[in-house]
This record gives structure tokens, sequence and C-alpha cells, in this order.
């Protein structure tokens, strides 16, 4: 009759010993190489408006040099009545608008938006799960404000430098999932100086784009 051999008890604990020090010391290294999703899709994000930004600008049937009394305005200035994809767009709601017009959108566009300080606004969210909120501000010289959360609905909801975060949020560093672009009358998109960690995150993106 053979034998059976096993692990002795003692031996069992040693190599789940041996093991979790192993886990210990290798699960850290792997975790900093691991892709930050908050990080990827604010740099998609960025691609997207910089993208969307660049095109409509240089549209000269969207954005005329020209209003309609001949008056030369800086881009997105331009508020004039203009048709686009079967629609009509103009007024202080045009480049939100024609913004929302060049992306894929799941489900509707509310005009219903928060934190904003603005009548003029637009919210929707992309198949990726990406939640966006398009805001114009200001009289003559217009302003123009992109809000993404990254991850949609799910928390933290967290704005780096927002002062009407709770704790938590004020209290956090990084892993951020929301972030905003301000986009100029010339086109310039500007991820506020306030908000280092999606700016970190789109470094790549602006060394390519030669944006700041």
């Amino acid at each position: 009759m053979k034998k059976i051999y096993g692990f002795t008890l003692s031996e069992l604990m040693i190599a789940l010993t041996v093991l979790g020090i192993l886990c210990a010391t290798v699960l850290p290294a792997i975790v900093k190489t691991m892709p930050n999703q908050n990080k990827i899709m604010m740099k998609r994000a960025y691609y997207m408006t910089t993208t969307i930004v660049e095109d409509m600008i240089n549209d000269s049937q969207l954005y005329p040099y020209t209003n309609d009394s001949g008056n030369i305005l800086n881009g997105f200035d331009n508020t004039g009545s203009v048709s686009y994809d079967g629609k009509t767009y103009s007024g202080k709601t045009k480049f939100i608008d024609l913004f929302a017009n060049h992306m894929n959108i799941d489900g509707t566009i509310s005009n219903t938006c928060s934190g904003t300080g603005s009548t003029y606004c637009r919210k929707y969210k992309t198949p990726d799960g990406m939640s966006w909120q398009l805001s114009t501000a200001g009289a003559s010289e217009l302003t123009h404000t992109v809000l993404i959360d990254v991850n949609g609905d799910k928390k933290p909801n967290c704005l780096q430098g927002d002062t009407s975060a709770d704790d938590a949020c004020k209290k956090r560093t990084s892993d951020f999932d929301r972030f905003s672009m301000e986009i100029s009358n010339d086109g310039t998109v500007k991820i506020p100086d306030k908000q280092t960690w999606a700016r970190e995150a789109i470094q790549v993106s602006s060394s390519l784009t030669g944006k700041d």
C-alpha cells in the first residue's frame, strides 16, 4: 500500500506567509503601473473638446469673420444666425448647441444645469458614460465653460478647487472624477490652474496639441 505524502500545517503556514510577503511587495508596484481610469477619460474628453472646438471655429459657414452688419468678430463672439444639419443656431446658445450637435449623445439634452450661474446651458451624456455640462455666460464678451464628470453619476463627484464641495472632496488630493475647461472666443481651450490633477492628466495631450 502506497503512502500518501502531504504538507504539514507548519509547511502550509510558512508557504502562506511567504506568499503574503510577496503580494505585499509586488502589488503596490503593479498598482502604480496600472493606468488611472479617470485620467484616461479626462484625456479622452480633452481630445474630443479640442477637436470639436477647432472644427467649429475653422468652419467659416458656422463662424464667419463678420456678422450680419459687416462688423468683424472674434470667433465664437459671432452669435449671428446660421443653418447647420437642418437646424438654425443663433444667439447666446449658438456655441453650446453647435457643440452638442457635433457629439454622439446618449439620450436627451437637458436645458437645466446646476452650479453654473447661467441660464444658457446644456447637459447630456455620451455613450462612454461621461456626463457633459456646457454653459455660456456674459453680456457682450461671452465665456463658455465645459464641466465633465468622467464617470457619470458614480461617486465621488469631486471637482478640484470647488469651494462648495463637501469636506471629503475638499480633502481629496488626487483621483478627481470631474474637471472643467474654459473656451475662449478665439478657440483656446484651458483647464483652470487650480485643477492641477486634471492638468497633469492631459499633459501629453497639451504637448501634442500645443494648447495650454
